[in-house]
């Protein structure tokens, strides 16, 4: 829908970037801080791992100056559980509490909103050693009591929380979960466990935040993508809609509704999927519900129908980082409408606008997009330049989308580009770059790890600066 007026920004609007913790801090296991199921995945050869990262913890406060000459009005970034608690829970280290206040009182120092991701994929080890981590019930109070400290701890500086990152891809990725072994079945099984004590947890952090009198916001952060039919054929329409409900919406109707929606229950129930449900965990999650909702957006996807046949029975599933198909519901299909990045991520910024929509009709919540960017070959060239005009063309269609879909009514606090500098990938080391600040490091040669200012960088300081006005 066009329309002859469109509205700006609000002039408290939020405009940030994000990073987490695995991915920058390194000093892996430096003043004490413990193992996470990060730290103990199997490396692959080929990329860099996290021991190191791109040294945040030892260089500070020179990224957070680097942040407020961007001008960020929020930095998004994640605790390191087992940076205070090395077992998960029982003894503190001081020295990794002190870090954080430490970057916080930096963040406050030059004006920038700290947004707190209370857990963000490093989940303490100890915990899954101890019990089976987020597969157990005692997941629960652990988590509840991990977050409590931090927001006695923190919540006097901090207005915005994100209870959990990324909860879909925790639940599909074994890894994530500390599972080893080959058995597919039994650990999707098993994840949606883990997702129904992550969505107890969520509201018992929430009932705590409340219960504290803490001012602010808090709410999960989902990865989300629109996911358009094929064709205009029924069943690639239904299918759309099934995979919308598996891949995204169920995680939100938990959230914010505390319903397993009957479609989805049923789904469960027939590939004996179904998680164990204790009295009383409904209604907890139904009495509270988050009060804002993080959303992680970078690409869209297509889907036809994908019947079941003698070939691919019922439940078969052919996966990646999320799953790109599953016979009797859909199969994701390449979208010759749009173009695609390195990684083969399809860019659709009118998808990120359909999505903020999509939320803010069902759910009903503010939004701020937490994620949003483009990972690439990024070329450092002669005299410290990064010329990376696709990713500024990228961001600069998808931050349009934005306020048009303000101009439909969405509440939405600011906007997150992920990231603030090059972070090191899960699947792609440091070859897959996405920061406005280009870290001079590769996979397997530290050199120096300086910070060089890319040419999105000067960008994005003119679109803040402007509060979304300018653009090219």
């Amino acid at each position: 829908m066009e329309f002859r007026k469109n509205k700006a920004f609000p002039t408290d609007f939020l405009w940030g970037a994000s990073t987490s913790s695995f991915q920058v801090e390194g000093a892996w296991q430096e003043d004490g801080k413990g193992l996470s199921v990060i730290d103990v995945m199997k490396k692959n050869p080929k990329i860099t791992d996290f021991t190191v990262a791109v040294d945040h913890y030892h260089r500070m406060k020179e990224d957070v100056a680097l942040m407020a000459e961007l001008g960020l009005k929020v930095y998004r970034f994640s605790i390191a559980w087992a940076r205070i608690f090395p077992s998960g829970r029982g003894d503190i280290k001081q020295k990794g509490v002190d870090f954080y206040n430490d970057l916080i009182d930096e963040l406050c120092k030059y004006g920038i909103e700290p947004l707190v991701t209370i857990y963000h994929f490093d989940y303490p080890q100890s915990l899954v050693e101890e019990y089976g981590g987020w597969m157990s019930r005692k997941s629960v109070e652990d988590y509840r009591a991990y977050a409590e400290f931090l927001f006695q701890t923190y919540g006097d500086r901090v207005k915005y929380w994100l209870t959990i990152n990324e909860q879909d891809h925790v639940v599909r990725i074994p890894s994530r979960l500390g599972l080893t072994g080959e058995n597919k079945y039994e650990q999707l099984k098993l994840g949606y466990q883990a997702n129904h004590h992550m969505c107890v947890a969520t509201a018992e952090t929430i009932k705590t935040f409340h219960k504290l009198g803490l001012k602010g916001k808090i709410g999960p952060a989902v990865s989300f993508s629109m996911i358009h039919p094929a064709s205009s054929n029924p069943d690639d329409v239904l299918a759309s809609q099934d995979a919308m409900l598996v891949k995204h919406n169920y995680l939100l109707d938990l959230h914010c509704n505390g319903e397993y929606r009957a479609p989805l229950w049923q789904y469960l129930l027939d590939r004996d999927f179904a998680p164990k449900i204790e009295d009383g965990d409904m209604q907890l999650m139904k009495e509270n519900p988050p009060t804002m909702i993080g959303v992680n957006y970078y690409f869209s996807e297509t889907v036809k129908a994908f019947p079941v046949s003698e070939e691919f029975p019922l439940g078969y599933q052919k996966e990646s980082l999320l799953p790109e198909a599953e016979a009797g519901v859909f199969q994701v299909i390449k979208n010759n409408e749009l173009t695609a990045t390195d990684w083969g991520w399809e860019i659709d910024p009118v998808g990120l606008r359909l999505t903020l929509r999509e939320l803010h009709e069902r759910y009903h919540l503010p939004l701020i997009i937490t994620e949003n960017g483009m990972g690439a070959y990024d070329k450092l060239e002669a005299g410290d330049v990064v010329n990376d005009d696709y990713r500024i063309s990228y961001l600069r269609e998808h931050i349009k989308q934005t306020k048009l879909a303000i101009n439909d009514g969405v509440t939405l606090l600011g906007y997150c580009s992920w990231s603030f500098m090059d972070v090191v990938s899960g699947r792609n080391g440091i070859d897959k770059r996405y920061g406005f600040v280009y870290i001079n490091r590769e996979n397997f040669d530290l050199k120096d790890m300086r910070r060089i200012k890319k040419k999105s960088f000067y960008w994005y300081q003119k679109v803040i600066t402007s509060n979304g006005e300018t653009l090219s």
